[in-house]
């Protein structure tokens, strides 16, 4: 791990391979999860079918309970004949996927619709639409997490989608926070009990304000802080635990709030580039910013440095391994060759530099979701009015502490100050002198 200068630690480079559990990760450092390294949780995995046809319904549930649609696993399977009872069901228990009829034996043509805005008043949980009505719900469908089947589809159709559901792994996810929050929560209040009786001058609203702000603080510290069991729960403590540096400690998706804030990754409706906000919140939450202050991220590839180190990577492992010709290389091929290889070698370290943090002047902004790889350009500086600032939507908050970071490596750069360098041979050698005369 390395100290960057701006105080925040980062490493040199994800890790890729597997971890000490054997679970696979890949370049970035994003864990894979197979079947076999998936615990089952209590209660097991579990699928609500909710469907008025009882045909259709016993089949459904009868292909499920032969499946391996839960990692491996046939899931537990909840039939619902009334939408009524399936509210009452979905929000007493927990549930990983959701198999929704869209019209129930009423008549009402959007049962299923009402039951998924209720639902996403109340929790979170993957909706398979199982209906005989696509259209009506296709407009709805947001793959993995909203998917649409037609009835007209064989049942295995249906059966891919629920796995497509559990393989995009939101039901461990949210098992996995559910568990945390539940376990963190309980701990930090049995820490707290016994200073419990201190707090009695306060009332209700700032007890909870107290706790709310403890808790928040607890939870983004128990994934920072070092040992495996960094969840809390049998799903979390099952899964690898993260790198401490990912592009997910750093992006905050989506931004929090209505308002800018520093930090804030920017992009120009007109123009489809980027920018970070690094105008100061009190100025932002104040109303006092006139003007804000941009500077602009590019995508990497793009621009200098990594534009030519890619150009000339690209060139060098082109020609590296071509078999040489009868009696070898010429000697002008052979310097071509050699420079090729010491530009691509020594542009890289140039790029790994920024991408280390060693180079105050640029800033790397790691791909994650729709981010792609972006390189901040400290000097590449724009001020528009706040008149201006509704051409630029917000993409995401940058978590703490790389505002703090980019912020300081800004005034670094705007405040240098010039000085001749000193003839260090010159200061070596007279001292080398005075050590032998001594």
């Amino acid at each position: 791990m390395i100290e960057n200068p701006d105080g925040a630690a980062q490493e040199g480079s994800a890790q890729a391979g597997a971890d000490v559990k054997g679970t696979p990760r890949d370049d970035m450092g994003i864990v894979g999860v197979k079947a076999v390294d998936v615990p089952e949780p209590r209660p097991e995995w579990t699928v609500v079918i909710v469907e008025d046809n009882e045909d259709y319904r016993n089949d459904i549930e009868d292909q499920l309970l032969q499946s391996d649609v839960a990692y491996g696993r046939a899931p537990r399977v909840i039939p619902v004949g009334d939408f009524s009872q399936a509210e009452r069901i979905l929000s007493a228990q927990t549930v990983d996927v959701v198999i929704l009829d869209v019209r129930d034996d009423q008549g009402s043509d959007d049962a299923g619709e009402q039951l998924l805005d209720n639902l996403k008043a109340t929790r979170f949980v993957p909706v398979v639409f199982y209906t005989a009505y696509t259209e009506r719900v296709e407009p709805l469908a947001q793959p993995p997490v909203v998917q649409v089947v037609g009835k007209e589809e064989r049942t295995d159709v249906l059966l891919d989608a629920v796995r497509a559901a559990f393989d995009s792994q939101l039901p461990i996810a949210v098992r996995g926070l559910s568990d945390h929050v539940r376990e963190v929560t309980r701990e930090y209040l049995w820490d707290i009990a016994e200073q419990w009786s201190s707090l009695g001058e306060y009332d209700a609203e700032e007890k909870t304000t107290l706790l709310v702000a403890r808790l928040a603080r607890s939870l983004e510290l128990t994934l920072a802080l070092d040992g495996e069991d960094r969840l809390r729960g049998p799903v979390g403590r099952a899964l690898a635990s993260p790198s401490n540096w990912h592009p997910s400690r750093i992006y905050v998706i989506p931004p929090l709030g209505e308002q800018f804030d520093t930090g804030d990754l920017l992009l120009h409706q007109a123009t489809q580039r980027y920018w970070v906000q690094l105008t100061p919140s009190c100025d932002l939450a104040n109303g006092k910013a006139d003007r804000h202050l941009l500077v602009a991220a590019d995508p990497l590839l793009e621009v200098e440095p990594f534009l030519s180190w890619s150009n000339a990577d690209l060139e060098w492992r082109r020609i590296k391994d071509a078999a040489a010709p009868r009696g070898g290389w010429s000697r002008g091929e052979k310097s071509r060759r050699a420079k090729l290889e010491k530009d691509s070698k020594d542009l890289r370290a140039g790029c790994k530099r920024i991408i280390l943090g060693r180079n105050d002047r640029f800033f790397h902004l790691p791909k994650f979701f729709t981010v792609p790889d972006l390189l901040v350009d400290l000097q590449h500086v724009k001020t528009p009015a706040d008149a201006e600032m509704g051409e630029y939507g917000r993409i995401s908050g940058l978590a703490s502490p790389w505002p703090q970071v980019l912020v300081n490596r800004y005034n670094r750069q705007t405040g240098r100050m010039g000085f001749d360098d000193p003839n260090a041979e010159a200061v070596l050698g007279r001292i080398s002198s005075e050590i032998i005369e001594r």
